[in-house]
């Protein structure tokens, strides 16, 4: 595993807070969790795309001073937010190059390209997109991310067939195309031009604890998303910190030492860092 320097305990306890302000508390733990491994990284020098950048608040949490952070979105209700956040366009990446006078010095999939049908022609047009020496780092959940949890590991003992089952309907909820091996991954982006560096495991038992006992009112607040465009969670604005304390240090608990081995029960994502060669002509 590289040596990875993590964000203290305030650092954490600061993106806790905020994001209990805008998203559900599923979904805090993963982003936070994102957050930490992409902060233990270290920053690059030029300009950032982050693809399926949602509505681009992952962004207002982070010291990006010096960088330029582009996004692209298939969502037009998304894009809309980002755009006040960060530069960004409605773009589908398998369809066309992003940002085409653009380079990049680091790509970042932030849990998108499991979603994108044509995981070839995504992965080209990225490195199409990539500076001499790029950085690519993908979020990807891993193929046994499904049947964690104690009530799937109860149904994998005695009921298998309802485990996969429920594991099947999470993944078609989530529109998950690509559930693939560390090694299939390596062997996808290798055909692409990128070069797998490293990959770390995300997760533990804490979190994935609670990320699954706070799904169903995630879920709710999903829903809710859809119809309106923000999370019901943005209410909490209006909270004194005090209130959201029990819940800020529940997270900051549970999102300590996410990096994990990519083979560990726990590690619910992989985090694949990846590199480029020579640039590609435009």
């Amino acid at each position: 595993m590289p040596d990875l320097t993590l964000p203290d305990d305030t650092t954490l306890r600061a993106w806790a807070l905020a994001y209990l302000r805008h998203a559900p508390m599923s979904l805090t733990l993963r982003e936070v969790n994102r957050l930490v491994a992409i902060e233990a990284l270290g920053p690059v020098e030029g300009a950032t795309l982050d693809v399926g950048c949602g509505d681009g608040y992952w962004w207002t949490l982070r010291d990006h001073a010096g960088q330029s952070i582009y996004g692209i979105d298939i969502s037009a209700r998304e894009i809309a937010q980002a755009k006040q956040r960060i530069n960004a366009e409605l773009t589908d990446v398998s369809a066309e190059q992003p940002f085409p006078d653009q380079r990049f010095a680091q790509i970042i999939g932030n849990c998108s390209l499991e979603h994108v049908p044509d995981i070839d022609a995504a992965l080209a047009n990225l490195r199409a997109s990539a500076a001499p020496g790029a950085r690519l780092v993908m979020f990807v959940p891993t193929p046994q991310w499904a049947y964690q949890g104690r009530m799937q590991s109860l149904l994998l003992k005695h009921l298998p067939r309802v485990a996969m089952t429920v594991a099947g309907a999470m993944n078609g909820f989530f529109q998950h195309w690509h559930l693939y091996d560390q090694k299939v991954w390596r062997r996808l982006l290798a055909q692409n031009g990128w070069k797998v560096d490293s990959v770390l495991g995300l997760g533990s038992q804490r979190s994935e604890f609670l990320f699954r006992m706070f799904m169903p009112p995630a879920f709710l607040q999903f829903i809710a998303k859809k119809a309106t465009g923000h999370y019901p969670a943005k209410l909490y604005k209006y909270l004194p910190d005090a209130a959201l304390a029990p819940l800020t240090k529940l997270v900051s608990w549970a999102v300590q030492d996410p990096l994990v081995p990519p083979d560990s029960p726990h590690a619910y994502e992989y985090m694949i860092i990846a590199s480029c060669g020579e640039v590609q002509p435009l």
